[in-house]
């Protein structure tokens, strides 16, 4: 009797693990068949998007992190048209860390949702941002806002060059991150 149940208790767990192992196996197959047929239908869509696995990537899953520090820093941006101007050393290097932040979030931004044209995008876009802020400096005291008019010196260039090195580097930072994730 002992061995007569020893013996169904064992065909019994076969046949489980047979039926848990064939359910398994569809599971990898269909996963199979839908990251097969996931790069083929949005390669036709965009080129230029990269090949998505079964997993979301490493920044897709809260996207929003990188858009909120992309608008925080264009929002220190555009501040920085109304606090008068200093170009003591300091300042201009930290000009240029503001510009590094925008382009490294703004490149990452795009290449998360496959623009091929990420790096050209990033960089034309800051120096449209630099050349609009300074343009604004010059607004803004005429509207009664910001700097009074003994305070504002007008549009500094020196800010918008160096506003190109630091889009750059955060640019091609960001497509180094990008490539490494």
């Amino acid at each position: 009797m002992n061995r007569q149940l020893k013996r169904a208790n064992e065909k019994s767990d076969k046949k489980r693990e047979r039926e848990h192992e064939r359910r398994k196996e569809q599971r990898r197959q269909s996963r199979v068949r839908v990251t097969k047929a996931a790069p083929e239908s949005s390669a036709k869509n965009n080129p230029g998007a990269p090949e998505r696995s079964g997993r979301p990537a490493p920044g897709m899953r809260r996207p929003w992190i990188t858009a909120a520090y992309l608008l925080f820093s264009v929002m220190v941006i555009i501040a920085g048209a109304w606090i008068p101007p200093q170009t003591d050393p300091f300042s201009l290097v930290v000009h240029t860390l503001i510009y590094l932040t925008l382009g490294y979030f703004l490149s990452i931004w795009l290449y998360r949702r496959g623009v091929a044209q990420a790096l050209t995008i990033t960089v034309v876009g800051g120096m449209l941002l630099a050349f609009g802020v300074e343009g604004l400096k010059l607004v803004l005291p005429q509207l009664g806002l910001g700097p009074t008019a003994a305070e504002a010196t007008g549009p500094n260039l020196l800010f918008t060059y160096l506003a190109l090195p630091g889009l750059v580097l955060g640019a091609v930072l960001g497509r180094f991150v990008r490539r490494s994730e």
